[in-house]
Formats: structure tokens, C-alpha cells, sequence
């Protein structure tokens, strides 16, 4: 059994709800710019921080219900669709602010940064060691990759509402598309 199951039983669309706190210590680290795009969205907790922050959001999520219910919360239509399909929908001159599954968080980051814009920045809420435990990821944060930043959390955040946490520290990895140059490490306050 991995540390971060602890004999719980994992949510079948890896829908876990992104702590309101999280959102606001990547807005203390990151300039976005002003229309950003959660294509993972959930019922919209990262796009409901950003909007209350003066952004204007889009979203995207696979599942009609929670697409509704965050359409309804934030007063702003969100679309229906797979991320991952081949005609996925991308508004344009936008940075894209996730907690994509876990499981295809690679896939999503790769596509949010095969649709950036120059400059734009592709932020995801990732355990920490996304940026070690696999070689098949070299091309998102070994040498040469966009990756600009990783602001790591100081504590751990519960994604189940109940205060309790997985075993697994996390960070927002920041990649800015045209970027070279190694990533600044910020450990969050």
C-alpha cells in the first residue's frame, strides 16, 4: 500500500478538492495573467480563488456535474470535455492553473504546454516528487524543460475536507513556455 492511500479508499475521477490556501500561495508567487484556464476544474475551488482574486476564469472538466456545479458558483459557463482528446478546447493568451489527476498529470501539463503562448505559464498543484520519481518525465523537469519554479507547500493540505492529510508534501510547479534556465526552488511562509 503507498503512503498517500493510508487504506482509504482513492475517489474513481481522482477528484480531489484543491484548499482555498493553496491557490492563494501561488498567487503570492506568480503574476498571472488576467484570464486563466483550469482544465481540470472540478466543481471550480482553484477558479473560485481566482476569479475572487480579479482574474476571469474558463474552465473545463469530464464530468457534466461538476462542470454545472462550478458553472453555477462562479456565474461562468464551464465547458465539457476531455482534456486529453485531440480537440480539446483552449481559450486563448491565458496561463492554465491545475490539480490535474494525478495519474495523467504529465499528460496534462505536456498538453496545457503544447497550447501556451510565449511567456505564458502552466501552474500545477503536484506532489513533490513528480520532479524525481520518474525518467519518463525528464522532457517536463529535467534539463532543458520550461519548468521555471516550484513553490513548495510548508504544510500538507487536505484534499478530502476532513483535515486529514496524505503522507506526500506538494508543490506548485510553475513552467513558463519559452523559458531556459534552471528552476527557482521557494519554499512557501
Amino acid at each position: 500500500m503507498s503512503a498517500t492511500g493510508r487504506g482509504r479508499q482513492r475517489n474513481p475521477r481522482d477528484f480531489y478538492r484543491t484548499p482555498a490556501w493553496c491557490v492563494e500561495v501561488l498567487l503570492e508567487h506568480e503574476l498571472l495573467l488576467p484570464n486563466v484556464y483550469d482544465p481540470a476544474c472540478g466543481d471550480g475551488a482553484i477558479l473560485e480563488v481566482l476569479q475572487e482574486a480579479g482574474h476571469k476564469v474558463f474552465g473545463l472538466d469530464i464530468d457534466p456535474g461538476s462542470a454545472l456545479a462550478a458553472s453555477q458558483q462562479l456565474n461562468t459557463p464551464i465547458a465539457v470535455g476531455d482534456y486529453l482528446h485531440p480537440e480539446r478546447p483552449h481559450p486563448c493568451r491565458c496561463d492554465v492553473v491545475m490539480n490535474p489527476p494525478y495519474r495523467q498529470a504529465a499528460e496534462f501539463v505536456r498538453v496545457a504546454l503544447s497550447q501556451a503562448e510565449p511567456r505564458s505559464r502552466v501552474c500545477a498543484l503536484l506532489r513533490l516528487n513528480f520532479l524525481g520519481s520518474s525518467r519518463k518525465r525528464l522532457d517536463l523537469v529535467g534539463k532543458g524543460a520550461e519548468l521555471r519554479r516550484v513553490i513548495v507547500l510548508s504544510r500538507r493540505p487536505s484534499f478530502t475536507g476532513d483535515g486529514r492529510t496524505d503522507a506526500c508534501e506538494y508543490a506548485w510547479l510553475v513552467w513558463e513556455s519559452g523559458y531556459q534556465g534552471p528552476a527557482e526552488v521557494v519554499i512557501s511562509g
